[in-house]
């Protein structure tokens, strides 16, 4: 049976102070009201319940969030002088989103609740409340914010997720461009060996050491900037959105894969439109997407012995920006189609595909306010065409994704 709470505990909650009764591991409760003795009664009906600190304003309430206090659910009596409880309310949602929010009041009114409950607000008392209802809604904001808790959790560890499955397949596209990063390396890593053994002989004239000097610079000068792109695509980054300019990315992109094609003997045609508008965007996760594409291409048309093409477009109009990868592979049956974009689908052999290619890609544009599509015939290759919104259409963008 409820007890009437001590002097000390009435005097800790009108000065803001904890009830420290067995707090352990109780959900935490703040009430700001300015009566005391709707204070005192609070405190009474929840104590055994919940760890509960009562104040006497939205004033001092708001100062408690501010200081970093946590609490699952704050009750908030509406009419208080000063800062009253929809304000108080506002300002909470403002610092901590996830407390749960209750409303009390002694003058139920449509339009306090409608605001209230607009503002986040889970749940509007009317005084004098039921003790068994009061402690229900309370036990209910909490377990509202619990589940919002292990939301932001899931959330959280799901970006991660993301995050290592965009990385492991950076590295599974760095695998297959690797080869030709050495090949290239090869060739001015053999031009300074060559120049530098001329010049160990000791028989060369001054004009010769100058000439010979020069060459192995420009040689250094060459493995320097082929590292440079290996290591600039490799590196693990932050995602960071920039003024971009599309065709620049898909160049940075084909210098990537300049020695596969080369190997593979795939021709690239570019008709990129050099007045293309810049766009926001986050330049590393576009470029990822562009060699992956540009991968699958290059996999679909291994096998061919006719010519095998890669043709690139680019153009916009008053909305997209829009790039275009064209191929002359083998194309995509019908009946894969609608399931080249889902996570773990993929066609290629065991061992030589992961599935998680496209899935990212698709992720990543949807991220940037573009689309992704496809459109392919049996033994005619197929066509990948990605828009992303021109750099104002961006931000439009973002304020109708903000505003529903």
């Amino acid at each position: 049976m409820d007890t009437e709470p001590t002097i000390i505990e009435k005097q800790k909650e009108i000065s803001g102070e904890k009830n420290t009764v067995n707090p352990e591991k109780r959900p935490r409760v703040l009430i700001a009201d300015d009566e005391a003795n709707i204070r005192r009664i609070l405190l009474f009906i929840l104590k055994k319940e919940f760890d509960v600190t009562a104040v006497e304003s939205g004033e001092k309430a708001l100062e408690m969030i501010r200081r970093g206090e946590d609490f699952d659910v704050v009750s908030l009596d509406i009419h208080m002088p000063g800062m009253n409880g929809i304000d108080t309310l506002e300002a909470i949602k403002s610092e901590n989103p996830s407390t749960e929010v209750l409303l009390l009041t002694a003058h139920s009114n449509v339009e306090y609740a409608r605001k209230a409950l607009k503002l986040g607000a889970y749940d509007y008392i009317d005084k004098p409340f039921d003790k068994e209802g009061l402690r229900a809604a309370i036990r209910n904001g909490v377990e509202r914010r619990n589940k919002t808790l292990e939301l932001e959790k899931a959330q959280q560890n799901l970006a991660f997720v993301k995050a290592q499955l965009r990385q492991s397949e950076k590295f599974a596209a760095i695998g297959e461009s690797i080869a030709g990063f050495v090949h290239e390396l090869n060739n001015p890593l053999g031009a300074i060996m060559g120049f530098s053994e001329l010049l160990m002989m000791d028989k060369c004239s001054p004009e010769q050491v100058i000439d010979y000097i020069h060459q192995i610079n420009e040689g250094v000068k060459i493995c320097k900037s082929i590292t440079e792109k290996f290591l600039c695509f490799a590196r693990k980054k932050e995602p960071k959105r920039e003024p971009v300019q599309m065709n620049k990315i898909v160049e940075s992109t084909l210098e990537l894969k300049q020695h596969d094609f080369k190997k593979d003997a795939i021709h690239v045609v570019k008709n990129l439109d050099d007045s293309l508008p810049e766009t926001t965007a986050d330049y590393h996760a576009i470029q990822q997407v562009f060699l992956n594409i540009l991968n699958n291409a290059q996999h679909a048309m291994m096998d061919q012995t006719h010519q095998k093409k890669i043709t690139i477009r680019s153009e916009f109009d008053d909305q997209w920006i829009r790039l275009r990868f064209q191929d002359t592979g083998e194309g995509i049956p019908i009946e894969n189609i609608e399931k080249i974009f889902e996570p773990l689908f993929t066609t290629k052999e065991e061992g030589k595909g992961t599935g998680l290619g496209l899935s990212l890609c698709y992720e990543i544009i949807k991220e940037h306010h573009g689309n992704i599509y496809v459109a392919s015939e049996p033994g005619k290759g197929a066509c990948f065409v990605i828009e992303i919104p021109i750099a104002d259409k961006v931000r439009e963008s973002k304020k109708v994704g903000e505003s529903v």
